[in-house]
This record gives structure tokens, C-alpha cells and sequence, in this order.
């Protein structure tokens, strides 16, 4: 085909700019936009819509000129004031233009009104009305297109604004063309599904700013919708209902106490699951299935024992459905059965039926070798570079952060395919079994997984490998007598031709890893010599996923291992230092975590020169080698920094160039983030995650070097003084990092962190009393313990009503919350450290907290900070013994926390304290002690000799 030439495009540009003659045709004043809603007048002109269309035309051509010709002059005639309206004029009424064409018009408005900063009354009103009418398009592309550009003027002008639209496409429900009511549901589907996440978002915002949508919903929407969730109704309008259902569902809305206008339609949405259960349409199963899921996992109030029962019968008939969709859903409710004794015990007579399904499911099907990568089938291709596509990004982890370890979904990546498939959920399903039934489920499920291992084909067999690591933890202990023989035949399977079985068979073995490196088991030294030796031949496996899954599965074994793995360091390092030089970029991500966790599980055994030598060396090549934008760099620098703790002075080598890049970067992203604070449409928002770590590693040099990091480092370069600035920013994970690295100096070095204490003690404070994040908290008030007991009370003073203010507006915030918890605590132990420094000072606030501190610290785990942080306790009572003359039954409690016996070092202050408060309250001591419970009487007549006499 000739392609257009392009001074062809610069006519219509010169066309547009003069021609100006009006067109009638153009005019909106049709019927159908005339019921819908008041349109206003605008004529347009019909050359300029022509040249719009053949526009539009032209953006099909594969000719890159023309395509940026295209783009140019489309960006002169944004600039028309009227442009949206020629928009939706092609869109919605030149029928005649071909649909791509209308289609991109369509599509270039909806991001026009999502863009804009606001839209008149009547150019919104204008396009809804013409947006409406292209609903009823016999195109079913242009009515999808239409239900886009309403849901975005809806996002846009809000609920209130478009109700008249929104009523009227309810009320295209009721009509009997089939392809309005399509159009019409397809463009409610969107609408609801934003109106939801809109709801979820507002979840503790007041009424007022989400009545508009409930009422509309329940009072407009639903009643019609549930219409067509009917056995009767058409198979289209079935699955619509069905998905528009399922956006209040599967969100809580129906279940959740929130929106009671929502909770009447919760039984008889459970009422339609059981309508279409039998339905003949597979989008329509499959909808109902993620419906049952939902109303079990989150136990709403209309199901019974009985409907439970129903349901799991047809789920388990769902899992063996011929359709995969359904059996994808389906298997997703066994589960949230685990975490429910009701739902257990109408499980456990499933089992023998259930079983045997789960295992059919785990089975490679095409939808998991559709979601892999060519990487994870093909054999020999370890010299293959990764596609950057394939690298899925790597997240920081700071200091204090807790790992989900729970989440099947979040672990559905690595060697076996990023997508969640329907193999997976059964395996998943299967572990959390195993480990409610424990002993009970095997034998259900041993006879399948050997018939499985016996199998000729090798994907069966797989099978029964994923079958075997998903009941590991659940039934080790019934497993240990066959755990011999197992082993054997899994390391076998390591060595199999398929790199699929390799894989998985790896990550069976480290499943194992506990029985493994059970030093008590018979045997135990050769098996793990074995299996290190199988792991470890797989690390450098000629297949990446298969260096993959080998990889992951050694650093499993390392955490289990610990020490035990001494006397295989050479060996170890070795492999490493081989796939350093094998590994392509993404299988790199998993290497840097197996070094780093060697180095956390060995400690000082790793730091002898030839293992130094031979790790540092392609670590040091990585690190001159990767860009800053490199998201790699995360996971490296985390490497880094673990090797750095455990290998002190031995680090030294490569500590300049590391320091010197750490602060730049940190400088770098501190400057990126002002300015995209300051202009967020100007400036594209920075990577905290790499200053995150870059702070992270720092930390890591100091805790390596300890007290010798001044002298060996910050003497040449304090880059201690990147953190006052670091502190200002707003990312948390920032925050977090710099906060450890403030405490890690204090402790180390304070003569360098003590010219920035002014800057760093106050946003200490500040961070306390925002409270954005626990961890941010807790790193903040140990920072403060650490500096005071180094600086002392003269420089503390200045600064120690805000710090006290700050750490007492966290216990006054005190909650159940786990985190929170564990805060209150360190807030405490800080406030004890604090009491140790600046006893008389502190000993005047104490009585604004110290019942709080004594009912969290009665709590705290019996270690050195705690008793640290009972030494600051007796400081406070002697310098006011009026303190705690309020809370003695919660005091003593406290002090006798410390049994059978206290520390040489409290025991003789904890005495005079308990007989000096029985002396001060005299007469009253009767009805304090009366206050205590009987194990603290218990302790104090053992303890102390102390009773109520």
C-alpha cells in the first residue's frame, strides 16, 4: 500500500486553522440524547470532524513519521477549545466512519476528561448525554468505549453531578434490546468497580461522603441487577449481574457493617449463588465460585452449618470440573476452611474424596506452561541473558521489618511461573490441611503420592513431588520413618532430565530442611552432606530455573543449618564463587540473598582470608559494574551489608568505594525527593528503596567495625552527616533506615554523630509523636536510649522535655496491635535507659507514666534491656518516690516479673523499694496488697519476704 504522504497531514493543520464554516449536521439535538439528558446547543464543523477522522486513519500506519505526525497535529487541535466535543461527536454519532476509528476518538477523550483539571457543567452534561446514546451502538466496541468515557466523567464530576446518567443507564437495564442492556452493564460494571474502591478507600470517612453512591446502588441499582442474576435471564446479562454482584461481594460490601444499606442484599445474594450453582455458562460458574469462597472465608452472618455443607459438596465437585476457570476458583475454598473448627469437621469426611482431587490439580496443565517463561522448559540455556521483563523488582527490606510468610500468592513466582494457576492453589490447599490434620491426612495421601512417584511420566511424578513438599511441615513427624528413604529418592530426582523436576524436587528437599539439620536423627551428619552436595551441583545447574529453585533452596537450608555448615565452607564458597561467574541478572537477585544469609548463619567462621577473598572479589566486580538505576543494586547492597556485620576489619577493602557511593546516592535521592515533593507534577518521584538501602549498608559497616569505625572510616569521610537531611524526608522506609543508623553510631561512634544530635534529637521526637509507622517509632526511641547513655544528662537536658513528650505520647496511643505492642515496650525500655541517665530529671515526669510502664514491662521478655531498664526504674523512684505511691499493685507485679529470682544487681533496690512503699502507706498497705493477685503474693513472700502483715 502507497503511504500517505506526509505534507498531506500539514493541509489539514492549515485546513484547520482557517476553515470555519458551520455544519449543521453536527448539531446535538438528537432524540436519544434528548431523553437522557438536557444537551446544550453546539454546532461544529463538519470539515474539521472529517479531518479528525482521517486522523484517526492515519494513526494505523506503521510509518513511525506519520505516526508522530499524527501525534503533532492532534496536540493543535487540543488546542481548540471545543476539541472534546468533536471528540464525542465522532465517537458517538458518525456511524458511517469505520469503528476503529471511532473507537480512537473515544479513547483519546476518556484521557482527555481524566486529565483535565475540571470540566463545564455543560461540556460534561454534553458528552454523557452523546456518551449514552453510542451505548445503544449495534458496536459492541464503541458501546464498551462508551462505558469507559462515562465511568471517567462519573470518577471525574462524581456521583452527585451524574445522576441523572447514571439512572438512566439503571433503567437501560429494564429494556428488552439485548444490546443495550449489554452496553448498558458493561458501562455500570466499570462504574461500579470504581465506585467500590472508592467506598473501601472511605471506609472510616463519614457518611456523608459515600451516601450518594450507596443510595443509588441500593435503592437504584441493585434491585435491577438482581433481576437479570436469574436462571431465566439471557447468558450475557447472567454474567454481567454476576460480575457487577461480585464487585460488593468479594469487597465486603454486602458482609461488612459499615454500609448497613448493603447488608439486606447479603442473603439474597447468597441466595443467587445457589440459583445459578448448575448454570450452563463457564463465566457464570466461575463467578459463583469466587462467590462461595467468599461468603466461607469470611464467615458472613446468613451461613449456616448446614449451608456450609452444601457448599463445600458442590466446591468439591467444582474442582474436578472440565472447565479450568472453575476449578481454579473453586479449589480456593479449602483454605479458609483450615481456620474454622466448624468448617474442619465438615471437612474431615471429605478427605478421602478431597484428597485424591487436590492431587489430580497439581498436575502441570497448559495454563502453567502458558504463564512460564521459554527459561523454565528449555534445558541447556544458563549462558542465555534474561529478558529485564522477566525480573520481577526487588523490594527493599529494612531494619525491624516482618516478613508474610503466609501468603501462598505473594510466593507464586520463581521457578514455577509468576501466575497464580490452578496446580498451585491445590498445593496450597493441601499444606494447610496437612497441617490442620496432621497425621490424619496421610493416609489419604501417601498411597497417591508413591503411585504418583511410580508413575512413567515424568509430570506425574512431579506432581507427587509437589504433593510430598506441601504435607512436609504439616506431618513431619508422622513422616520421620520414611524420611530416610525419601530423601534418598528425592536427591535422585535432583539429578532427573527434566529441569522441571529438577526444580521442584529442590524445593521439596529444603522443605525437609528441619528433619535435615536435626542433629539427633540417625545418620543426620551423612544426610546433609548429602543434601548439600545435591544442592549445590543443582546451584550451578545448566538450567536457570533450575539454578533457581537449587539456589533458593540452599539458602532455606542455611537458615535451618546455621553452624552445622562449617566443615562444607570450602565446598559452599566455592559453588558461590562458580555461579557468580554463571548466574544471568535475575537469578543474581536470589545468589546475593543465599551469600548474605551464609554470612548470618556462619558468622566469623566465614571471615578466613581465602573465604574473604574469594566472595569479595565478584561482590566488589558487581558492585563497579551496576548502574544506580539498576534495581539489582537493592538486593546487592543487602548482601553487602550482612557481609559487612560478620566480616569487620576483613571488610575494609572494598569500605571507601561503598561509603562514597552510599552517600551519593543517599545525597542524590534526599535532593530527588525535595524537588518532587516540592513540584510532583514537574518531577518524576524518586527511588527511596535504593537509599533505603544504601543507608541500610552503612549501618552494616558500623555494626562490623564497631568502636573501630571512626578511626578506619569516619575519620577520612563522616557520613554520618547525610542523616539530618535524610530524616526530613517523608518515606518511611527512609526514615526507618536512618533511625538504625543513628542508633548504631550513638552506640560506635558518638564523637561523630555528636555535631548533628541538635538536628537528629528533635525529628527523634517528631517521629514519635506522627507515629506514621511502628517501626519508624521503635527505631526512633532506641536511638534515643542509645545516644543518652552515651552523652549524658548535660547535653540530654536541653532536649529531654520534647523526648519525654514524645515517648509519652506513645503509651497514651496504647493498642492491642502486635506492633504496637512491641513499641510500647521499647518505648519503655527507652524511658528506663532515659531514668538511668537523668534519674532526677526523669524522676519529676515519672508519675505521668509509670503505672503505663510497669503494666508494659511486667510483660517484656527477661533480658539485658530489660534489666537495663529496671536499673532507670529504681533511678526515677529514688529521685521521687511519690511516683509510684499510685500504682504499687501494678510495681510490684513488675518487679516480680523477675522470677524465681531477680538479677544480683536489682535484687537488694528492689527490696528497699518494696519495704519502704509498705512503710509509706501504713494502714493502707492492707488494701494495696488486697489489689495484687495471688501469684504476686506468692512471689513476694518467696522473693522478698513481704506479706500482708
Amino acid at each position: 500500500l502507497k503511504q500517505p504522504r506526509a505534507h498531506s497531514l500539514l493541509s489539514i493543520v492549515a485546513a484547520c486553522a482557517h476553515s470555519r464554516t458551520p455544519a449543521g449536521n453536527l448539531q446535538c439535538r438528537d432524540a436519544a440524547c434528548e431523553r437522557l439528558v438536557p444537551a446544550m446547543e453546539w454546532q461544529g464543523d463538519e470539515a474539521r470532524a472529517m479531518q479528525l477522522c482521517q486522523l484517526f486513519t492515519l494513526a494505523s500506519s506503521p510509518d513511525n513519521a506519520v505516526q508522530q505526525q499524527v501525534m503533532e497535529t492532534l496536540r493543535q487541535f487540543s488546542a481548540m477549545p471545543d476539541f472534546d466535543l468533536y471528540l464525542v461527536t465522532v465517537f458517538a454519532k458518525m456511524q458511517n466512519q469505520p469503528e476503529i476509528v471511532r473507537q480512537r476518538a473515544g479513547l483519546l477523550l476518556k484521557t482527555n476528561v481524566s486529565r483535565a483539571a475540571s470540566i463545564p457543567p455543560q461540556v460534561a452534561e454534553y458528552i454523557q448525554a452523546n456518551s449514552l446514546a453510542a451505548v445503544r451502538d449495534p458496536s459492541k466496541v464503541i458501546r464498551h468505549t462508551a462505558g469507559t468515557v462515562i465511568t471517567t466523567i462519573v470518577q471525574k464530576q462524581g456521583v452527585g453531578a451524574c445522576m441523572q446518567t447514571l439512572d438512566r443507564l439503571a433503567a437501560c437495564l429494564g429494556e428488552g434490546n439485548a444490546e443495550v442492556v449489554e452496553g448498558s452493564f458493561n458501562a455500570l460494571n466499570k462504574i461500579c468497580e470504581d465506585g467500590v474502591r472508592i467506598l473501601k478507600e472511605f471506609w472510616e470517612a463519614p457518611p456523608e461522603h459515600t451516601m450518594p453512591f450507596v443510595q443509588w446502588c441500593t435503592e437504584r441499582l441493585l434491585p435491577r441487577v438482581f433481576e437479570y442474576a436469574s436462571p431465566n435471564a439471557p447468558v450475557h446479562a447472567r454474567q454481567n449481574a454476576m460480575e457487577c454482584l461480585n464487585h460488593f461481594a468479594l469487597n465486603y460490601i454486602f458482609s461488612d457493617a459499615k454500609y448497613p444499606a448493603f447488608q439486606p442484599y447479603a442473603k439474597k445474594y447468597v441466595e443467587v449463588l445457589g440459583a445459578l450453582a448448575q448454570d450452563s455458562d463457564v463465566n457464570v460458574l466461575r463467578d459463583v465460585c469466587k462467590g462461595f469462597v467468599c461468603v466461607i472465608e469470611n464467615n458472613w452472618e446468613c451461613k449456616t452449618e448446614q449451608m456450609c455443607q452444601v457448599v463445600l459438596q458442590y466446591m468439591l465437585k467444582a474442582c474436578r470440573h472440565p472447565e479450568y476457570v472453575v476449578r481454579l476458583e473453586a479449589l480456593e475454598v479449602w483454605t479458609p476452611c483450615t481456620n474454622s473448627p466448624v468448617l474442619q469437621q465438615l471437612v474431615r469426611p471429605m478427605l478421602p474424596e478431597l484428597v485424591p482431587v487436590l492431587l489430580a490439580n497439581m498436575v502441570y496443565s497448559q495454563a502453567d506452561y502458558m504463564g512460564m517463561e521459554q527459561a523454565q522448559i528449555d534445558d541447556d540455556n544458563a549462558a542465555v541473558p534474561d529478558d529485564a521483563a522477566d525480573i520481577k523488582p526487588r523490594c527493599h527490606k529494612e531494619k525491624g521489618d516482618e516478613e508474610d510468610d503466609d501468603d501462598p500468592k505473594a510466593q507464586g513466582g520463581g521457578a514455577w511461573g509468576a501466575e497464580w494457576t490452578a496446580r498451585k492453589a491445590a498445593a496450597s490447599s493441601l499444606d494447610y490441611l496437612a497441617n490442620s490434620f496432621r497425621g490424619e491426612i496421610l493416609q489419604h495421601v501417601l498411597p497417591l503420592i508413591q503411585q504418583k512417584l511410580e508413575d512413567q511420566s515424568w509430570e506425574v511424578q512431579e506432581s507427587g513431588v509437589l504433593a510430598l513438599g506441601a504435607i512436609a511441615f504439616g506431618c513431619m513427624e508422622n513422616l520421620i520413618q520414611f524420611l530416610p528413604q525419601v530423601m534418598q529418592l528425592l536427591l535422585r530426582l535432583c539429578e532427573a532430565e527434566k529441569p522441571l523436576l529438577r526444580s521442584i524436587s529442590c524445593w521439596c528437599v529444603s522443605r525437609f530442611s528441619q528433619w535435615i539439620c536435626y542433629e539427633q536423627s540417625p545418620g543426620q551428619t551423612e544426610v546433609l552432606r548429602s543434601v548439600l552436595k545435591a544442592l549445590l551441583q543443582r546451584v550451578v545447574d545448566k538450567n536457570k530455573r533450575v539454578q533457581e529453585a537449587a539456589c533458593s533452596a540452599f539458602a532455606t537450608l542455611e537458615e535451618e543449618a546455621r553452624i552445622q555448615l562449617v566443615p562444607y565452607l570450602d565446598d559452599i564458597v566455592s559453588t558461590l564463587v562458580q555461579a557468580f561467574n554463571k548466574y544471568q541478572a535475575k537469578n543474581l537477585l536470589i545468589l546475593y540473598d543465599a551469600v548474605g544469609t551464609l554470612a548470618d548463619s556462619v558468622s566469623l567462621e566465614l571471615n578466613r582470608p581465602q573465604y574473604v577473598r574469594a566472595l569479595l572479589e565478584p561482590l566488589a566486580q558487581k558492585f563497579d559494574a551496576v548502574a544506580d538505576n539498576d534495581r539489582s543494586i537493592i538486593a546487592l547492597f543487602e548482601c553487602l551489608s550482612q557481609l559487612a556485620q560478620h566480616l569487620g576489619p576483613s571488610f575494609l577493602p572494598i569500605v571507601p568505594r561503598i561509603v562514597e557511593r552510599c552517600v551519593r546516592l543517599i545525597q542524590n535521592g534526599a535532593r530527588a525527593a525535595q524537588m518532587w515533593l516540592q513540584n510532583p507534577n514537574e518531577f518524576e518521584k524518586p527511588d527511596r528503596e535504593v537509599m533505603a538501602a544504601s543507608i541500610d549498608l552503612l549501618s552494616g559497616i558500623v555494626e562490623g567495625l564497631c568502636e573501630k569505625t571512626g578511626e578506619l572510616v569516619l575519620k577520612e569521610r563522616n557520613f554520618i552527616c547525610v542523616v539530618p537531611e535524610v530524616l526530613k524526608d517523608t518515606a518511611l522506609q527512609v526514615k526507618q533506615s536512618a533511625f538504625a543508623l543513628v542508633g548504631d553510631s550513638a552506640k560506635y561512634c558518638i564523637d561523630y554523630l555528636r555535631p548533628f544530635l541538635p538536628e537528629i534529637l528533635p525529628q527523634c521526637a517528631k517521629a514519635l509523636r506522627d507515629n506514621t509507622s511502628a517501626t519508624v517509632s521503635n527505631n526512633a526511641s532506641w536511638a534515643i536510649g542509645e545516644i543518652c547513655v552515651k552523652v549524658g544528662p548535660e547535653f540530654m537536658g536541653p532536649y529531654l522535655g520534647d523526648l519525654l513528650g514524645a515517648l509519652g505520647s506513645v503509651l497514651a496511643r496504647q493498642t492491642g496491635a502486635p506492633q504496637q505492642q512491641l513499641l510500647m515496650q521499647n518505648v519503655c525500655i527507652t524511658l528506663g535507659r532515659l531514668g538511668l541517665v537523668c534519674g532526677p530529671q526523669m524522676g519529676k515526669a515519672f508519675p505521668e507514666f509509670s503505672k503505663v510502664w510497669c503494666e508494659v514491662m511486667k510483660n517484656a521478655r527477661w533480658d539485658g534491656e530489660k534489666v537495663n531498664a529496671f536499673q532507670g526504674l529504681c533511678h526515677m523512684i529514688k529521685s521521687n518516690p511519690q511516683g509510684c505511691l499510685e500504682c504499687v499493685p501494678q510495681l510490684t507485679a513488675a518487679i516480680c516479673s523477675f522470677c524465681p529470682q531477680p538479677p544480683p544487681v536489682l535484687q537488694p533496690e528492689f527490696a528497699s523499694i518494696l519495704v519502704s512503699y509498705k512503710q509509706m502507706l501504713g494502714a493502707n498497705w492492707a488494701t494495696v496488697y488486697n489489689q495484687m493477685g495471688p501469684d504476686v503474693h506468692l512471689k513476694l513472700a518467696h522473693m522478698y519476704g513481704i506479706t500482708l502483715q
